[in-house]
């Protein structure tokens, strides 16, 4: 009898061979006896493109829509095409199959996709490993289930897989095609995920552009006694005239507070001081750890996932990278002493840190109830070559040890003091911490709370009050604030928003199916997206110029805006991945069908389809000199803009926040060389003559450590100097401001201005 085990991924195809043990390993698969272990690498089939089911839709014409893509038919991944060939004739060959997919939605419908296209007829278990430790495994392999109790799994994530391809495919023609009638030139995406994070992006935008400040009022003060002084802050009545957020708006009130106390004694009511502890942070998530990366040293989050995938892949020097998950195994924890042995012989400089570790402290993070398909990702006990590893490696690697290591340090102490104060009626507050032992944030360099000398003063008078004491005020102010506008969005605050979207819908019924899709997974609380879509969704918006990076905020393009104003609500709001949710959660209990769903699905793409409405979609056309126009594109170097005439005119332009950015033709057709007069020519670090060999002068883009603008160039070539540019470095270091000269044969000289005397009238 030949039983045949389909994991997910290599990496657990041997894991589980060497559970079996004795096995002979062959190309893309191992044998162990008569059991064959063989796998997946990632999806091998896909569903098929229109163009292959149906020549009519290779061209994206608007008499097309909506494309009829049922019944659904899948396609082999040409990349994977040998190893769906090993795995089809396995499973052919097979008596009984064991799915070893991972145990989620996705990883029920890898094999399952598989299992349907080969048309199996083999019966079918169903194994859970989600633990990549032998032992954890070996449990596993032990209590094989009937895969027919995850029917309904598979159904549900089948119905999600196909919602997005009919979806997509459909709403992404229709819109493009309704552009491109515009004079739009590219493709515009439209996603149930990927929308919605532009609305997010564009309703921030213009919350951040339009808002109007206002004002609120502040009621602060000094109270001094036996014990010594301490600052105290009103705390807002009930009957006060105040905004949304409690704060007083009405000055009148809080001068008439200001008046009331001024001089007049206090009386403390509460004090309170009690000693409090912190336990450390949990590990990271894939999300949690592209969000730190992105704050501590500015990695994208397409650049943390790539280096995690290496780390795990090559050094073998972390657990799973794409994980949601935060919580661990209680076989992680019987692991965690060799861990902790590895990172003190590769890591000498935590030794301070290790020698506070302790293996057999365990941390909240080690809770079997609550992970999921994966765990949190941890180093391993593997020994790592740390010397083969680039810097930006080594960072991502050193954070993901540092969380680690702080789950077996001790708690973070303190003592946090509370302290009231009635006046007339009125209570003034103030709180302060003192910190008694550090713990696990030494490690982890947590900003403290309680750490400036005027706190730990504060913390000394109110932690020595007791109620019934008096104290008289010094001084009371009211200080205006003004309201400010909702940051823009960098990347690591978008990532945290892509987790909690439910806050931003209005419907209670819809936001609490957006939550309750999440229970259970930590950080996540009414999201979408997951860790592994939400940096290719980033990145893709970008590519398709609707949104731009610019000071390391998300800025929406003018397309990016007028498209979202174009579509309906239901679009650009998470409404829609709440609303499936409730449906795929219904076909997972067998109360609804994927055709019952699709055919729902297909009714409303068809009245989207014919209700497309881009009259307000703002559409630029670029005109070449060549009666062509530009269109953005992308090569292995990054985003451009070239002629649609190409390879006829091979005018090209940068891209510069979403559009062309022309100022480089425009020098080079202004500027000539200072030397021999002929034309100049732009480099990414310099401005050079054109006339090579005759003429080989270059002007560095970067004069006395300060990279020149544009303009300043344009100046210091065609006037013989720029105005007076500031910040220019010495070598010293030390900064200067002066006006840039050019010489006659070409070097640049600072020229300092005179200042002029102030008048002391």
């Amino acid at each position: 009898m030949k039983i045949l085990w389909i994991a997910e991924k290599p990496e657990l195809g041997r894991l589980i061979a060497q559970v079996l043990g004795n096995g002979q390993t062959h190309d893309g698969y191992i044998v162990c006896g008569s059991h064959i272990v063989s796998w997946c690498i990632g999806h091998l089939v896909k569903l098929t493109p229109p163009g292959e089911l149906n020549p009519d839709y290779i061209k994206w014409r608007r008499e097309t829509l909506p494309m009829k893509l049922r019944p659904l038919q899948y396609s082999i991944l040409p990349n994977t095409e040998q190893q769906f060939r090993v795995l089809t004739n396995l499973i052919n060959g097979a008596d009984e199959i064991i799915h070893a997919g991972d145990p989620d939605e996705e990883g029920q419908l890898l094999v399952e996709e598989i299992l349907d296209y080969c048309g199996n007829k083999a019966p079918v278990k169903r194994v859970l490993i989600n633990d990549l430790n032998p032992e954890a495994a070996h449990r596993a392999m032990r209590n094989l289930q009937d895969n027919q109790a995850f029917y309904g799994l598979y159904q549900r994530a089948l119905a999600r897989n196909a919602a997005d391809y009919l979806y997509g495919l459909n709403m992404t023609r229709a819109y493009t095609i309704a552009a491109m009638e515009k004079g739009h030139t590219e493709t515009i995406s439209v996603g149930r995920v990927q929308t919605p994070v532009l609305g997010l992006v564009v309703r921030r935008f213009e919350e951040n552009r339009d808002h109007k400040a206002s004002f609120y009022w502040v009621v602060e003060g000094e109270l001094s006694g036996e014990k010594g002084v301490c600052p105290v802050v009103l705390s807002v009545p009930d009957d006060a005239p105040v905004d949304e957020k409690k704060r007083i708006i009405n000055e009148q009130y809080a001068t008439d507070i200001v008046k009331r106390c001024q001089g007049k004694t206090a009386t403390v009511t509460l004090a309170i001081t009690e000693p409090k502890s912190k336990q450390p942070p949990l590990p990271f998530a894939l999300l949690d750890l592209q969000v730190k990366m992105n704050r501590q040293y500015d990695f994208d989050s397409e650049k943390t996932l790539a280096i995690t995938q290496r780390l795990r892949e090559e050094y073998r020097a972390i657990t799973y990278n794409r994980s949601d998950c935060r919580y661990l195994s209680s076989e992680q924890f019987l692991q965690a002493p060799a861990t902790l042995i590895m990172l003190r012989q590769r890591l000498p400089e935590l030794e301070k840190y290790l020698d506070l570790a302790d293996s057999s402290r365990k941390s909240r993070a080690f809770n079997d109830k609550k992970i999921s398909a994966h765990t949190a990702i941890i180093p391993t006990p593997l020994p790592v070559n740390l010397d083969k590893m680039t810097t930006d490696e080594k960072k991502v690697y050193d954070v993901i040890v540092a969380q680690y290591l702080a789950q077996f340090m001790p708690e973070k102490t303190f003592e946090s003091s509370v302290a009231e104060f009635d006046v007339d009626g009125l209570v003034f507050r103030q709180r302060a911490i003192h910190q008694l032992e550090p713990g696990w944030s030494a490690l982890l360099s947590e900003r403290e709370d309680g750490g400036s000398q005027d706190s730990q003063a504060v913390f000394n008078v109110i932690s020595a009050l007791c109620p019934g004491e008096q104290m008289v005020f010094n001084k009371v102010i009211s200080r205006r604030e003004a309201t400010s506008p909702p940051s823009l969005y960098t990347e690591a605050s978008l990532l945290e928003d892509l987790q909690r979207v439910a806050k931003y819908v209005d419907d209670p019924r819809i936001r609490q199916l957006l939550v309750d899709r999440d229970e259970g997974k930590e950080g996540e609380h009414g999201g979408i997206g997951t860790p592994a879509t939400r940096s290719k969704i980033l990145a893709l918006l970008q590519q398709r110029g609707l949104m731009v990076l610019q000071n390391k905020k998300f800025v929406p393009t003018e397309l990016g805006i007028s498209f979202i104003h174009a579509l309906p609500p239901v679009m650009t709001t998470p409404d829609m991945t709440a609303l499936w949710h409730e449906q795929q959660r219904m076909i997972e209990a067998g109360e609804l069908t994927v055709d019952e769903f699709l055919n729902e699905l297909e009714q409303f793409i068809s009245y989207q389809v014919e209700h497309v409405d881009v009259s307000g979609l703002k559409v630029t056309v670029y005109p070449c000199s060549c009666g062509g126009r530009y269109i953005r594109r992308q090569n292995d170097k990054g985003v451009f803009w070239g002629c649609n005439n190409y390879p006829d005119c091979r005018n090209a332009v940068p891209d510069k926040g979403g559009v062309p950015d022309f100022s480089v033709r425009e020098f080079e057709a202004k500027v000539k060389c200072p030397m021999c007069g002929s034309k100049m020519k732009v480099s990414p670090k310099a401005y050079s003559c054109t006339n090579i060999p005759k003429c080989e002068y270059r002007l560095w883009g970067t004069q006395f450590n300060k990279e020149l603008t544009m303009t300043q160039v344009v100046d210091l070539l065609t006037k013989g100097k720029t105005r007076e540019i500031k910040g220019l470095k010495k070598k010293d270091g030390s900064k200067f401001d002066a006006v840039l000269t050019l010489n006659q044969d070409g070097s640049i000289t600072p020229t300092f201005l005179k200042k002029k005397k102030r008048s002391a009238f």
